[in-house]
């Protein structure tokens, strides 16, 4: 989802316009493009942070007790390991070929919100932020109700 450049908070689906500001999602949607010059029938999944067993945003640092760098009211977009492979194979299943969808839980958190729950779940620090500026750093909120309509849906 960092194909999206949104920086306001915005809801965004797979009908907004692309214009990241971030390396990463200019990499991404270039490689995207490339992909339907040479294959225009292929199914795009663009998804958000995924997060599971062994995968925590950040962990190392909450243990630490480290400050997270950035605005700890912007959005985070998340998707479970699991739920991503099942939308992996319901598009794969149901995904009319050329389509894009948006593979994310539909239920954004504040950074503040996620990062002090995951800190006292991990028995680690409170967790702090770093409120250093990021300029044109990405702020939106990502909705999947285009994949929803495959009849997937996130059990996390």
């Amino acid at each position: 989802t960092s194909v999206y450049g949104q920086t306001n908070g915005e809801w965004v689906d797979e009908t907004s316009p692309t214009e990241p500001a971030e390396e990463s999602g200019k990499v991404v949607l270039e490689a995207e493009r490339l992909l339907r010059t040479k294959r225009p029938d292929a199914v795009v999944l663009r998804f958000a942070g995924i997060y599971g067993p062994d995968r925590l945003l950040r962990k190392a640092a909450l243990l630490k007790g480290e400050p997270l760098v950035g605005d700890a009211e912007k959005w985070l977009n998340l998707i479970h390991v699991g739920d991503g492979a099942d939308a992996v194979l319901a598009a794969a299943d149901c995904g009319p070929p050329g389509e894009t969808y948006n593979i994310a839980d539909d239920t954004p958190a504040s950074r503040r919100d996620f990062y002090t729950e995951l800190a006292r779940l991990l028995n680690a620090p409170p967790a702090a932020f770093d409120p250093r500026p990021e300029p044109g750093a990405a702020n939106r909120r990502v909705r999947n109700a285009k994949a929803r309509a495959l009849g997937w849906a996130p059990r996390y």
